[in-house]
């Protein structure tokens, strides 16, 4: 049957689409929303633009969306750069070697990302371009009026998936290749704002921080009257929608409306997705579509083939007897944290090396458990990890910053949001907040360094605070003195990652970072 789907599939690409060069790149596909989860359609998106015909069933619809997920879970973009970006930039992981220029991770790690970095600029900028042209073509035409169904809440249901992942890949890009909204209030260089189909001759400009953050906002709240409120192993929901805003909305600075996205999916969702409990905890990582996970990308060793790589996301994490593309370990300076209550259940994400004295560690860490176990794979084989783009425990955190930083009745409730997290963590009642006076921002980002760790979110705890990244402990890497990034402050104009230096020499009117 799925192998029936998938001739289809091809059949109606290579009649309806126009493609410049003319090719395309097929993997295993069905169409059914239901089946997002496990099964998918990609295609070169950026070189293809549809005919009047490309899009005439509800069943095309469907197919170009979970081709827009599969681009978006692949190398370049979540399955690697956009996954691991966030935390190797900031303090709790690091690299265990330095592999130089152009190689993924350390660059990050060490602020030297170079304009004409493949990996780690060109690819990543390309790849999420990819995913809004796509979106962008699907967004036009399901308002057409060319796709004929009788289901119009599903093509509904499908255009508002396409808003929402619209949102959410220009958030991506802008979390990288511009500095932080609390940098200056959003006012420095964004990203060029792309809403309409265009061809390869468009030269748009950069739109400013706050302009990208303002057609963020619009495309993931025009999606949400569109979007499920049912799970969706694998495909965006209202809830995963209303979580990403929370996030989006902190990360803004505008905390009445990140605490009341964050609270409607905390008190309106409790049928469908719950906080992992201390029992819970040690058995859910590498299963699929847990009680915390509000929306994943779904992968197995043959879906993709060799499902995430080896030097896909979960990879550079991996615990293996040999050492290739593992090189991000935890840090002193986290592991220091995490031992302040010998009590907390997530010790047991945290290994020491498969490999008796490590030599591809720093000497220090050889003993130590520097390796994060979060992504053992479904099978034992890291490959064919789901990977986790919101996740609860996020979305109660973010409440309580906010609550925090609202005051009065917010604070009050994101108290217990944040306690919440804690007694399903650790037996130790010394860890929960019982006072006001103890509800601090340093106490909610303790908890986010121990809760989010390895999740892509650490170094957006420090710039929307305005906090310098201080990289503590005995086993970095010395190449920090050499590109001066034992310390980052916030003004620091590295947070920002050189826009490619061919989309520079290519457009006339994007202008470089400093």
């Amino acid at each position: 049957h799925a192998y029936l789907q998938l001739r289809r599939t091809i059949n109606f690409l290579k009649t309806n689409l126009i493609m410049k060069p003319l090719y395309i790149y097929f993997l295993a596909a069905s169409l059914a929303c239901t089946s997002c989860s496990d099964s998918w359609l990609d295609l070169n998106p950026s070189t293809s633009v549809p005919t009047d015909q490309a899009f005439s069933s509800l069943e095309d619809a469907q197919s170009a969306l979970n081709g827009i997920y599969r681009l978006a879970s692949a190398h370049s973009y979540y399955g690697d750069n956009f996954f691991y970006f966030g935390d190797c930039r900031a303090a709790d992981v690091q690299a265990r070697m330095t592999k130089g220029d152009g190689r993924r991770v350390s660059p990050y790690y060490e602020y030297n990302v170079k304009a004409t970095d493949s990996f780690n600029s060109s690819l990543p900028w390309n790849q999420v371009y990819k995913v809004i042209r796509q979106t962008n073509n699907l967004i036009a035409a399901t308002e057409s009026g060319l796709i004929k169904t009788t289901d119009e809440a599903a093509l509904n249901e499908i255009k508002a998936q396409a808003l929402a992942m619209r949102g959410l890949a220009l958030y991506d890009l802008i979390r990288v290749f511009a500095m932080p909204y609390s940098y200056d209030n959003g006012q420095s260089l964004g990203v060029p704002i792309v809403t309409t189909a265009t061809d390869q001759s468009s030269k748009p400009a950069r739109n400013t921080v706050a302009e990208c953050y303002d057609q963020i906002i619009t495309d993931l709240t025009n999606s949400l009257a569109g979007l499920s409120k049912e799970k969706k192993d694998g495909c965006l929901n209202y809830w995963a929608v209303q979580g990403i805003l929370s996030r989006v909305y902190l990360n803004k600075l505008d905390y009445p409306n990140a605490y009341k996205a964050a609270t409607d999916v905390i008190e309106n969702s409790k049928s469908l997705y719950q906080l992992y409990t201390l029992d819970e905890y040690p058995t859910v990582w590498g299963k699929e579509y847990t009680s915390e996970s509000l929306f994943e990308f779904y992968f197995s060793l043959t879906e993709p083939s060799g499902g995430s790589g080896g030097e896909g996301a979960p990879m550079v994490y991996a615990n293996e007897e040999k050492v290739d593309w593992n090189n991000l370990i935890l840090s002193e300076d986290y592991l220091n944290l995490l031992n302040e209550d010998p009590q907390d259940v997530r010790h047991c994400v945290t290994e020491v090396s498969a490999i008796a004295n490590n030599e591809g560690l720093p000497e220090g860490a050889r003993d130590k458990k520097v390796y994060l176990a979060k992504f053992p794979g479904k099978t034992g084989d890291p490959r064919d990890n789901n990977l986790c783009i919101v996740r609860l425990s996020e979305i109660y955190l973010n409440a309580a910053e906010a609550g925090l930083k609202i005051g009065g009745e917010q604070a009050t409730k994101g108290m217990e949001y944040l306690n919440d997290v804690i007694t399903n963590r650790t037996t130790n009642t010394a860890m929960k907040v019982n006072a006001a006076a103890d509800f601090t921002l340093e106490r909610i980002l303790k908890e986010r360094r121990k809760e989010l760790v390895g999740e892509g979110l650490a170094v957006y705890d420090y710039t929307r605070n305005k906090l310098p990244v201080v990289r503590k402990g005995s086993w970095h890497l010395t190449s920090l003195e050499t590109s001066n990034a034992y310390t980052i402050q916030p003004n620091d104009s590295r947070l920002a990652i050189p826009i490619p230096q061919t989309e520079i020499d290519a457009n006339p009117n994007l202008v470089q970072n400093p």
